[in-house]
């Protein structure tokens, strides 16, 4: 079909139009930022997972305080018990007084082994409780950029939509000035996934790389650079580059 200088600019940029839109649309589905958004959902479980780790030590070791705290109080009483039984003396021959001097002495030493252990769990509570807070730390960092990275995905296709709208907005002309034989073939090829249409450069479709018999290429370029054509393969619509 053979077409206006006018229509041949119509066509040229309802090409540069499809084109754009397609690469709006991909982008709106596709965001550039989506795969750092997903990096930062998992490594914010990794978080989680190591936070729970982390909580457990720091129960672990206030579990150990108590229990040797417990202990402790126990020996205690029984040091007093038998404290006060050594100080009344009542019907205790010498190595009645002799054996509760070394079951305190025992008790007291049991005392110190437990206040040494529960010194040392203190000490790794202490750790833990700073390792927890560092994973806290980072938990609230990678929050931090996932709500930004969130924003700014959620705000770029808010904008993507409206130049998506201005896009079709500037479309409606060409397509009006466009025939709508042309505009019919243009359309199914859009919907293939194609272009819709294609500048020739040489004998090879722009839209889909068949190639052009050597017969067909010369008859079109012995035509008129506004003579449309169509490709065998994929249909789009064809014009030689002027």
């Amino acid at each position: 079909m053979l077409i206006t200088d006018s229509q041949r600019t119509a066509l040229q940029t309802l090409i540069e139009l499809t084109a754009n839109g397609r690469a709006l649309r991909y982008e709106l589905d596709n965001p550039k930022r989506a795969e750092e958004l997903q990096e930062l959902i998992s490594r914010h479980k990794e978080l989680g997972e190591e936070r729970t780790a982390a909580v457990a030590v720091v129960e672990s070791h206030q579990q150990a305080i108590n229990e040797a705290s417990e202990l402790i109080d126990a020996q205690r009483t029984k040091i007093e018990k038998k404290t006060v039984e050594l100080n009344d003396g009542t019907g205790l021959t010498s190595r009645d007084m002799v054996n509760l001097q070394e079951e305190i002495a025992g008790h007291e030493t049991r005392v110190s082994e437990l206040e040494e252990s529960q010194l040392e769990e203190m000490e790794g509570l202490e750790g833990a409780e700073a390792e927890l807070s560092a994973v806290d730390d980072r938990i609230a960092e990678v929050t931090a950029s996932g709500k930004e990275v969130q924003t700014a995905v959620k705000e770029r296709k808010a904008e993507l939509h409206g130049l998506i709208a201005d896009n079709e907005t500037a479309a409606a002309g060409p397509r009006s000035e466009v025939p709508q034989q042309l505009l019919t073939a243009f359309d199914a090829n859009v919907r293939q996934g194609g272009p819709g249409a294609a500048l020739l450069n040489g004998p090879n479709c722009q839209a889909c790389g068949q190639e052009i018999g050597g017969a067909a290429w010369h008859g079109m370029l012995g035509a008129d650079v506004n003579e449309t054509y169509e490709c065998e393969e994929c249909e789009a619509v064809l014009l030689r580059r002027s």
